[in-house]
């Protein structure tokens, strides 16, 4: 059975004061989200917080999870961006050893999806697969003429010497370290932010590429 997809929004504003009313209402469900918490959010209290009639918000919005789709994909977005800036800081620990550039990855993938959850976490629970930042990283990356992760990914494991077929390690590599990721964002997103588990599964990686 297909995923489930998220609620989105009915229409997109055109003039320059239904874009302020749609603006003013994402605005409001991320200042509920900061201040108040998931709990206290509802389509009621997000357009009173935004200061408009709760009819001028169901002309935009279904529900409440269709403003959350909106506050997602503008989330995805910053994570490219800010992806992009530090690409080639990891480029560099890359470069200087496996550990350091595995050890970055690992970090940034935490860090990714730690932001995606803090946000709403229910939402992202139940809609994950829709808000892939991998998916966005590259879509910026190669607008950009650059290559994919996967590209990169596996070119840098061909350069670190790591025996086999890059392509097919590059696979694995990707699938151990986001399968586990998805698990622990499940199980127990707190370990997200536990340097021992960082350590842990830059542990496993590295067993993995070097053979032992």
């Amino acid at each position: 059975m297909a995923d489930k997809a998220p609620p989105r929004a009915r229409k997109r504003p055109k003039q320059s004061r239904s874009q302020f009313t749609v603006s003013a209402i994402q605005q409001a469900c991320l200042q509920i989200l900061h201040n108040e918490g998931a709990d206290k959010l509802t389509t009621q209290h997000i357009a009173d917080v935004a200061g408009v009639n709760i009819a001028s918000l169901y002309q935009y919005f279904p529900c409440k999870e269709a403003i959350l789709s909106d506050i997602y994909d503008a989330a995805l977005d910053d994570l490219a961006q800010l992806a992009s800036q530090r690409f080639g800081e990891i480029q560099a620990q890359a470069s200087s050893s496996l550990r350091d550039g595995l050890a970055a990855i690992i970090d940034m993938e935490c860090e990714q999806l730690l932001a995606l959850q803090k946000l709403e976490p229910a939402f992202f629970q139940e809609y994950q697969q829709d808000f892939d930042v991998h998916q966005r990283i590259d879509q910026l990356t190669q607008s950009l003429n650059n290559p994919s992760w996967e590209a990169w990914l596996d070119n840098w494991l061909s350069e670190q010497g790591c025996g086999g077929n890059p392509a097919l390690r590059g696979l694995l590599l990707r699938q151990t370290l986001q399968g586990n990721l998805r698990i622990a964002l499940q199980q127990r997103p707190e370990l997200l932010a536990d340097d021992a588990f960082r350590e842990e599964l830059l542990q496993l990686l590295l067993a993995y590429l070097q053979g032992h």
